[in-house]
């Protein structure tokens, strides 16, 4: 079972019965046809390949058909450039130890944050398909997310840091998480440290056309990269606040909403992509969310307000377990790590905004072929974002954004 384009008949048959045995439905079935297809005729992501699975079944109990849908991830097969650097960020086999070791357990103590996963390993990851269950990505291309999103969000994200607290509280084991986003100590060389670097070097030509800087533009590209770089050290396991399980990864294609009939207030959210899981302060997490699919007159108007909101909604999930969050987690320690942890919301608007807002046909070229991916996480990033920056003005508007919000309070302020 090494893809999803690999899976045999015995494959299938043991899936289902999970499926069946979670779900407390008949384990007695008979498989009558399965038909295995992409997501889209687009390449629907960098870190992996995506892929619908229907099964119909028969069942023995009462001879009814019944209908199975799936969502398949493997890792993308074909070009080695794209497969080298997937293997050596080490995303599938991360993935695959929080669904399998850390998030049963998360949930069991708190609430559904994920959705429900069927198979886990070698490379390949089955869920649930959200998507039957009136589940959707809710931003466009600009990645921005609005209030109710938002504050729908927080509530799952404090179970998920929550229930990583409650176990260490009753003294479960930990899996350890290792660093793949930003890893420290590694060689210069390594894809993680050149890929950080490129993105810089693309900021550093941005800024050079933005005129409110010309003035202090040469202290500001010498200090960019350094002030940039503290990611490295604030995702590691914090000495001096509380630590939980992370997500990582919160960029708004990574929270799926489902709604209600009118189709505007989502009712709740599920959260997709745990290939950056890591064990930090869940302040971090936080400012993510609340800063990559945001804009800053957003966050002037509304971030006081969410983070507020978020630590209520946390107390409310440590109180299942009878514990106080002013005792595991007191409001000004919590704030104290909310200032320390603002500028990673926006190191992490950076780095991945340059890459996923792009217009389609930039990240259709990118991801189509050995040539393309190669290109930007090699050689021709800053062509291709600056050509993008020159052209797009929603690109050119999101980045700036971001780019005057870090500059102004983490360069110049420093």
């Amino acid at each position: 079972m090494a893809t999803a384009l690999e899976l045999s008949s015995s494959d299938i048959q043991g899936l289902c019965r999970t499926y069946l045995e979670k779900n407390d439905l008949s384990s007695s079935f008979e498989i009558v046809s399965y038909k295995l297809q992409s997501t889209s005729d687009a390449p629907a992501g960098y870190l992996g390949s995506h892929f619908y699975l229907q099964v119909t079944l028969k069942l023995q109990d009462n001879k009814e058909l019944q209908q199975l849908s799936f969502f398949c991830k493997s890792a993308p097969k074909g070009n080695a450039s794209h497969m080298e650097y997937i293997e050596s960020f080490g995303v599938f086999q991360k993935e695959i130890t929080i669904y399998r070791h850390v998030l049963p357990t998360v949930q069991a103590i708190t609430t559904e944050v994920a959705p429900k996963c069927y198979y886990a390993d070698n490379n390949l990851l089955i869920f649930e398909n959200l998507i039957d269950q009136g589940y959707r990505m809710g931003a466009g291309r600009d990645g921005v997310l609005n209030y109710e999103q938002l504050h729908c969000a927080l509530k799952p994200l404090a179970a998920l840091h929550a229930g990583s607290i409650i176990m260490d509280t009753q003294g479960k084991e930990r899996i350890p998480l290792e660093e793949n986003a930003y890893p420290l100590n590694v060689p210069k060389e390594h894809v993680r440290v050149v890929n950080f670097n490129q993105a810089c070097e693309v900021y550093k030509e941005v800024l050079k056309t933005l005129p409110k800087y010309q003035s202090q533009l040469e202290y500001i590209l010498d200090n960019f990269t350094k002030r940039m770089s503290v990611i490295f050290e604030l995702s590691t396991t914090s000495k001096r606040h509380l630590n939980a399980t992370l997500h990582g990864d919160l960029w708004a294609n990574n929270i799926l909403f489902q709604y209600n009939k009118d189709d505007k207030k989502p009712l709740q959210c599920r959260f997709v992509d745990f290939q950056l899981a890591r064990y930090a302060p869940p302040a971090m997490d936080v400012l993510t969310i609340l800063t990559i699919p945001t804009t800053s007159k957003f966050r002037a108007a509304h971030l006081n307000e969410l983070l507020a909101e978020y630590y209520r909604f946390m107390g409310e999930s440590l109180k299942q377990a009878d514990l106080d969050i002013a005792k595991i987690l007191p409001e000004a320690d919590y704030y104290d790590s909310v200032k320390e942890y603002r500028i990673v919301g926006l190191i992490e608007s950076l780095l991945f905004c340059h890459l996923v807002i792009l217009p389609p046909a930039y990240t259709q070229e990118l991801t189509s072929s050995a040539d393309g991916f190669a290109d930007f996480f090699s050689k021709k990033r800053i062509d291709i974002c600056m050509k993008a920056f020159r052209s797009d003005e929603l690109y050119r508007d999101r980045i700036t954004d971001m780019l005057k919000d870090f500059v102004d309070n983490f360069v110049l302020q420093s």
